[in-house]
């Protein structure tokens, strides 16, 4: 659960997990193409592969660190639009780290091991949203961007 009563968003620290692939979509309202380069400076929705739902943030309070909540939403709202900041190169593409900020709150998608949770969960971390970049907004695609 979460402060909003939608569905919360955790991490694993360095471990692949079969619950924590995510779909590249065009931002709402928007197409693209299967296979096509994501463009740094897009502006992208994530779709959870296993629940069909959407990475959201809003201005709610995340349980653990008192950022701001990202959770995982069943409709469809300007609230799943991310913005891919890439380190380097032209495109977003696979090992390379990349930051996630939310376009309507301009908060960093973030995760730390500062932020863990205990029963029923325990070792998972919290997934929330930062409101500056530090090094646990960086993330890694580590299956290949399609």
């Amino acid at each position: 659960g979460s402060g909003s009563g939608q569905q919360s968003i955790t991490a694993f620290p360095e471990a692949d997990d079969g619950n924590s692939f995510w779909l590249v979509r065009a931002s709402l309202g928007k197409q693209c193409k299967r296979g096509e380069p994501v463009p740094c400076g897009s502006t992208i929705r994530l779709r959870h592969a296993n629940t069909k739902n959407y990475l959201h943030s809003h201005l709610h309070s995340s349980p653990l660190s008192r950022q701001q909540e990202v959770s995982c939403f069943d409709g469809e709202d300007t609230g799943d639009d991310w913005k891919v900041e890439c380190s380097s190169g032209k495109y977003w593409t696979r090992e390379a780290p990349i930051q996630l900020s939310h376009i309507e709150s301009k908060a960093y998608l973030s995760s730390s091991t500062s932020h863990q949770y205990g029963q029923p969960i325990p070792g998972q971390l919290e997934v929330a949203a930062a409101k500056s970049s530090s090094k646990s907004t960086y993330w890694i695609a580590q299956v290949y961007i399609c």
